[in-house]
């Protein structure tokens, strides 16, 4: 089911025409209105806007449903009127308007492709506003298939802030490059996964352009993310074993504890050398080695007997 045509090429009077809600391209409308508008007035108006004939709506007034910027550029031209096609709903698809509108300017704004973030809203309204699967909302559209619906959808991991400054700059952001913020902006990736201010940091710094070669390989721009999130997590886990540390000194019996640990340790190491393999060794290093075990040995006994016996002992209180 689609919109049914009423005339076409019917010239309308500016203050006849109200905007409608159902703007899929909001992010990009307000980009370069005034060469627009200078282009309708030098060259005519190429392209004919869309206008819904609203049979419950004010006497004169058509809704807008596509060609937003073709009408705020009008407007800001000092245009009188525009070309229009004029629609209507079909009888008994009225509870279907929002739907039917939506299909229709995904059909029409074929001709200047949607930027992803645009896409991805747009199947969210609908999924939102109808409670649609994702295969639901791809059988409303031709060529879509609901692994590309889901694809789209995954856009919108991006933190919205990142979102914004994307929209303010589409023509700085590949559908590659926002492919990788939206995958590193996931849940999926865990440990992996940005921040919100580090989306942001790596945005703006596309936006900006300041490293060309992340701006023109978003291959580049996955290397320079995980550079970011693997400084952050180096960080973290400096600062995390920096708090363990700070916690078992402030136990000595703990320190303690860890010390002969690692005295035990190394006489285990110590115990499976492999001497089978030394096929000889100086008489000199020899004596030196059994000299330097046995005082470490002594060190130990003097240690045990002479000093960690003498500790005061305290009875562990029954849990």
């Amino acid at each position: 089911m689609a919109l049914e045509v009423i005339e076409t090429g019917r010239h309308v009077p500016l203050g006849e025409i109200a905007e409608s809600h159902q703007k899929v391209r909001r992010e990009t409308v307000e980009q370069r209105l005034d060469d627009l508008a200078k282009s309708i007035k030098e060259h005519g108006q190429i392209h004919a806007v869309s206008l819904l004939q609203d049979e419950d709506g004010p006497a004169g007034k058509y809704e807008l449903i596509n060609g937003h910027r073709r009408f705020q550029a009008a407007r800001r031209g000092g245009l009188k009127t525009l070309r229009a096609n004029i629609y209507r709903i079909p009888a008994g698809q009225e509870e279907n308007k929002d739907l039917l509108i939506q299909q229709h300017l995904y059909a029409a704004n074929m001709a200047e492709p949607l930027i992803p973030v645009e896409r991805a809203r747009m199947f969210e309204a609908l999924i939102e506003q109808y409670e649609m699967t994702v295969e639901q909302v791809a059988n409303c559209f031709e060529g879509e298939t609901a692994q590309s619906v889901a694809e789209a959808m995954k856009y919108l991991s991006i933190d919205p802030v990142v979102l914004d400054v994307i929209s303010a700059h589409p023509e700085k952001f590949s559908e590659g490059h926002i492919r990788v913020l939206a995958e590193f902006s996931s849940p999926d990736k865990r440990a992996w996964r940005m921040k919100p201010d580090e989306q942001l940091r790596v945005a703006r710094e596309v936006a900006e352009q300041k490293d060309k070669l992340v701006a023109a390989d978003p291959r580049k721009l996955e290397e320079r993310v995980k550079s970011v999130v693997k400084l952050r997590r180096e960080q973290e886990r400096a600062k995390n074993e920096k708090e363990k540390i700070k916690k078992t000194q402030a136990d000595p019996v703990k320190v303690l504890f860890r010390m002969v640990e690692a005295v035990e340790s190394s006489v285990r190491s110590l115990r499976d050398v492999d001497l089978l393999s030394i096929k000889e060794i100086d008489a000199g290093d020899k004596g030196d080695l059994i000299k330097r075990l046995y005082d470490s040995m002594q060190s130990l006994d003097d240690f045990a007997n002479e000093r960690l016996s003498k500790l005061h002992t305290s009875r562990k209180t029954a849990e």
